[in-house]
């Protein structure tokens, strides 16, 4: 009888841990969808959607931190959240499923796509091959989800999205 009683305490405390995780993991994805979402960050947001270059040295000239300050330090805020979202994921601390339906994935890889050149030429300008890898992980990764779901990797085409009534 006593060992019963030790395997149905076990068993308990396994799927008292197991529910704890599912949950932090949820709270950790409500967390961060609340400061994605937050009015100032959608402010940085647009103003991010809205830079323009021609190329990076056009790049380096209207938004380096040494030029553009604010600019360079509100690029910083954004990247450094989907950084972070990234490591995350890779550390399973969050999976790409809760992000993807609770946060999405239109701006995440939309910025991803606009900045990745330039990301990419940082890396090797900056000699930092790692700059922004778990952004670049996120992106893909969601990406990935999006083609499990017969969806385009690319979001930027709105022809894609053209629906017929």
């Amino acid at each position: 009888m006593a060992i019963f009683g030790v395997i149905a305490g076990f068993t308990y405390y396994v799927m008292a841990v197991r529910n704890a995780n599912i949950s932090r993991k949820t709270q950790a994805v409500l967390d961060l969808r609340d400061i994605l979402f937050s009015l100032e960050t959608n402010r940085q947001l647009i103003e991010l959607l809205n830079m323009t270059w021609e190329d990076f040295e056009d790049f380096q000239r209207k938004y380096d931190s040494t030029v553009n300050p604010d600019n360079f330090a509100k690029r910083r805020m954004v990247f450094i959240r989907f950084e972070g979202m990234g490591y995350m994921l890779y550390q399973g601390l969050v999976d790409i499923d809760k992000i993807y339906n609770l946060i999405g994935s239109y701006v995440i890889l939309q910025l991803w796509q606009k900045f990745e050149p330039i990301i990419k030429e940082q890396r090797r300008f900056y000699n930092e091959p790692h700059w922004s890898r778990w952004w670049e992980y996120l992106a893909s990764e969601i990406s990935k989800k999006r083609a499990e779901l017969g969806l385009p990797e690319n979001i930027t085409d709105p022809d894609v999205y053209k629906t017929e009534y």
